[in-house]
């Protein structure tokens, strides 16, 4: 069983790798009307290799569940349980964040060209800035599955309550801007305030993830 769940654990880290690199990808083709091709597959384009990465999550997410789910019939220790039923939960989350992209984010691409708008330049570097932020999380929870840190599970939490007070502050801008009646800001201003809600989501799903890394008594000992 110890063995079994090493190997699980490293599976999650790939599983994040993947959902961090779909992630990434998502945000150009809001900012760029030809976003391009994927970067790691240059043959498929920047959509297709998102396309692809959300099947890879939901196929990751059957068969470590069902893995996890064998582990659990075999004679663990009280730690080993908890550490099956955290990570269960995890990649249930991780794949919650895939279906963000997949449903909500990526029909807004196409929303958003059929209305041929660009954000405010002050807009862009906000959603900009905060997708940063986003993906440093997910980079995060790749590496504790890789280092089995309890001290950067614990930083996840610390970072997602900084991340979500940032969005409360950049939806106040927006709106600041809708007020003065900006232009780029109130045709866009549906797009704009779903996508920072997405990514929002996003953020709370990578605490969720940490918070549950913490119950894991026996991660870096």
């Amino acid at each position: 069983p110890s063995m079994a769940l090493d190997l699980a654990r490293a599976e999650i880290a790939r599983m994040a790798k993947i959902l961090g690199r779909m992630i990434e990808a998502v945000i150009t083709p809001f900012f760029k009307d030809d976003p391009g091709m994927d970067r790691i597959h240059p043959s498929i384009t920047l959509i297709q290799g998102i396309e692809m990465r959300e099947e890879k999550i939901d196929y990751l997410r059957v068969k470590i569940s069902e893995y996890l789910q064998k582990i659990g019939q075999e004679s663990l220790s009280d730690d080993q349980v908890t550490e099956v039923f955290a990570m269960l939960s995890i990649v249930s989350y991780m794949e919650n964040i895939g279906d963000i992209v997949q449903r909500s984010v990526m029909p807004m691409i196409a929303k958003k060209r059929a209305l041929g708008l660009e954000f405010s330049d002050q807009g862009q570097e906000e959603l900009s800035l905060y997708h940063t932020k986003v993906c440093k999380q997910i980079s995060r929870l790749r590496n504790v599955f890789e280092e089995m840190d309890l001290k950067k599970a614990k930083n996840i939490i610390r970072k997602e309550e900084k991340y979500l007070d940032l969005e409360s502050k950049y939806r106040v801008f927006h709106l600041e801007r809708i007020h003065a009646a900006q232009e780029e800001s109130v045709k866009t201003h549906d797009i704009h305030m779903e996508l920072l809600d997405l990514l929002k989501r996003i953020t709370v799903y990578t605490g969720d993830i940490a918070k549950s890394l913490l119950t894991m008594e026996k991660i870096g000992q």
